[in-house]
C-alpha cells in the first residue's frame, strides 16, 4: 500500500504552563494537532506571495478556538501561531507531514475542514493514540496510519480501529510513566536516580541494566534527554526566552543548556528557534528517536 503522507516531525505530546504562547511561524509543510487538556486559540492566514496570493495583498487572519478533543489541521504556506489556555495548562498531540498526492475527489485542500471533533467511537482518536505509540523504527506504519488519519479526516469517512503500543519491561515503563509524569507537573523538578528505583520497585543497579538494554540509555541519561526534548518543544513551539527554557527545564544555567541543547540537536537554541521561525526544520523527539540497545552507555548519579 502507498502512503500519501510521509511525517517529517514527531509525533509527541506538548506540554505548556497556563499563558503561553507559540508563533508567528511560517508553516512549510502540513501539521495535525489534537488537544487533549486546555483550551486554545489557533491563528492563522496564507503567507503573501504563496497560495495564490500576491505579494501586495493583505490578507486578514482567521482564528480557531479549539477545546479538549478536537483535532485541528494546518496547512502549509500559511503564518500562524497559537495561544494556549491562560487559567490552566495545556497539552497537545502533533506532528507534521507531507503530502505527496490527494485523490481528485478529496477536492481542493483549501475547502478541506479546519477541525473535527474525535469521538470514540470512530476512527479519528484511536489513530491519533496508535501514531503517538509508534517508535522511530515504524515509520512506514506511521507513514500508513497519517494517511488514513487524513483521509477519514478530509472524506468523513471513520471506520474504528486500533492498535497497541509496544511495551517495555515494567520497572521501565513505570519509570518512565513517572518521569513524563514528573515533568509535565515541573519540567525543571529534580529525579534521582533512587527515587526512579522506588518507583520501579528494583535495585538503582538492576533498573539501569534493564534501561540500557531496553532503552539504550541509562536512567538519568534518559531524563537529560526528555529534559531536553521537551526543551525543544518549548523552542519550537512558544515564545519562551532560552534563558527561561533552561530555567524551566532544570538546567544550572543557560551556558549548561546551551551547550547539551547543542551535543544532542546540532544547533544552538538560538540557531534552532530561527530555524523554526523561519519553517526550515520541524521539533522531533531525540529521546525517542534514539531509544536502541547502546551498552556503552554509563550511568552517572545526581
Amino acid at each position: 500500500m502507498f502512503a500519501l503522507t510521509t511525517l517529517t516531525s514527531g509525533p509527541n505530546v506538548a506540554v505548556y504552563p497556563p499563558g503561553a504562547t507559540f508563533g508567528p511561524r511560517n508553516l512549510r509543510d502540513y501539521e495535525f494537532v489534537w488537544l487533549l487538556e486546555g483550551h486554545a486559540r489557533y491563528r492563522f492566514c496564507p503567507l503573501a506571495g504563496e497560495n495564490r496570493v500576491p505579494e501586495t495583498e493583505t490578507v486578514p487572519e482567521t482564528e480557531i478556538s479549539l477545546v479538549p478533543g478536537q483535532l485541528l489541521l494546518c496547512h502549509p504556506h500559511t503564518r500562524d501561531g497559537f495561544v494556549w489556555d491562560e487559567k490552566s495548562r495545556t497539552r497537545h498531540g502533533f506532528f507534521h507531514f507531507r503530502l505527496h498526492r490527494a485523490p481528485p475527489e478529496w477536492g481542493a485542500p483549501h475547502a478541506w475542514p479546519h477541525v473535527v471533533t474525535l469521538r470514540e467511537n470512530e476512527i479519528l482518536a484511536p489513530l491519533c493514540r496508535h501514531i503517538l505509540s509508534l517508535s522511530e523504527t515504524d515509520a512506514v506504519q506511521k507513514n500508513l496510519a497519517a494517511s488514513l488519519l487524513l483521509s477519514a479526516f478530509v472524506t468523513g469517512k471513520m471506520q474504528i480501529g486500533d492498535a497497541p503500543a509496544q511495551k517495555l519491561p515494567e520497572p521501565v515503563e513505570r519509570a518512565l510513566s513517572w518521569i513524563y509524569q514528573r515533568l509535565d507537573e515541573d519540567a525543571g523538578a529534580p529525579i534521582p536516580l533512587e527515587s526512579l528505583a522506588k518507583i520501579a520497585f528494583v535495585t538503582p543497579e538492576h533498573l539501569c541494566r534493564l534501561f540500557r538494554n531496553s532503552t539504550g540509555h541509562a536512567p538519568l541519561e534518559t531524563v537529560r534527554l526528555a529534559r531536553l526534548d521537551r526543551a525543544a518543544m518549548l523552542l519550537s513551539r512558544s515564545n519562551y526566552s532560552i534563558g527561561e527554557v533552561a530555567r524551566m527545564t532544570g538546567f544550572a544555567s543557560p551556558f549548561h543548556f546551551s551547550r547539551a541543547f547543542k551535543e544532542v540537536h546540532g544547533d544552538s537554541p538560538r540557531e534552532w528557534s530561527k530555524k523554526v521561525a523561519n519553517g526550515e526544520i520541524s521539533w522531533a523527539p531525540q529521546l525517542l528517536r534514539t531509544l536502541r540497545p547502546n551498552p556503552e552507555k554509563t550511568e552517572t548519579r545526581e
